[in-house]
């Protein structure tokens, strides 16, 4: 015999939709913030498994961290709709790149209370090693390695080179992905043995320790 569905249960599976709808779609001010998305480098890092196991980290101690970043992300959500109004590219990637090394201060700083203060410091080291030459245009870093302005300069133009060699090699069709990803490597050593050119000898000490060991996922 069919069954026959009632009032109340017509009313609960409109009931079940409605919380349906409410726990798996969500909104669009519930899309990340930055632009089209992205938390930056270092929520990248603290999301990494293989950086994860290389620091030790415990599965408390990642959720921990994870969520300090997310935090830190979110808290700059109106930080970014600012950054990302600029009509032009370039005062976009400006304000961005400010934002993102506040971000990273930030961070670091709320970190300190969840993980070992040696697993801080090598994240650190593990973070301006993988960001790379880019790194090199960081206020901190042209600080410690008191880069004078026309190094500074010689730097930017390396880096923008880079960048512009790279940006060719993403939008390449005729290249797989593994192919992209050892030329983009290639492209990363060439321009860093290029910095390494307009450092001084004690410039360049500084800079692998404040890299660190190389880091091998």
């Amino acid at each position: 015999m069919a069954s026959r569905r009632t009032p109340m249960s017509k009313f609960l599976a409109v009931a079940v939709a409605l919380v349906a709808s409410v726990l798996f779609v969500q909104p669009a001010a519930a899309a990340p913030p930055g632009p089209d998305g992205n938390r930056g480098h270092l929520n990248r890092l603290l999301h990494n498994p293989a950086v994860i196991a290389h620091l030790g980290l415990t599965a408390e101690q990642a959720r921990s961290a994870q969520a300090a970043s997310n935090a830190v992300i979110e808290s700059h959500r109106a930080a970014f709709e600012t950054a990302l109004k600029p009509g032009t590219k370039p005062e976009r990637v400006a304000l961005v790149k400010d934002l993102f090394i506040a971000i990273n201060e930030e961070t670091f700083g709320r970190l300190a209370a969840v993980v070992s203060l040696p697993q801080h410091q090598r994240l650190k080291q593990i973070e301006i090693q993988t960001f790379g030459l880019r790194a090199l245009g960081r206020p901190a870093v042209i600080q410690y390695l008191e880069l004078t302005p026309a190094q500074s300069d010689r730097l930017a133009k390396v880096g923008d080179a880079m960048g512009d060699r790279i940006s060719g090699i993403h939008k390449a069709s005729d290249m797989s992905q593994a192919a992209k990803k050892e030329a983009t490597g290639k492209i990363r050593q060439d321009a860093l043995a290029e910095a390494r050119q307009v450092l001084g000898p004690e410039q360049w000490v500084r800079w692998e320790l404040l890299i660190g060991a190389e880091f091998r996922p």
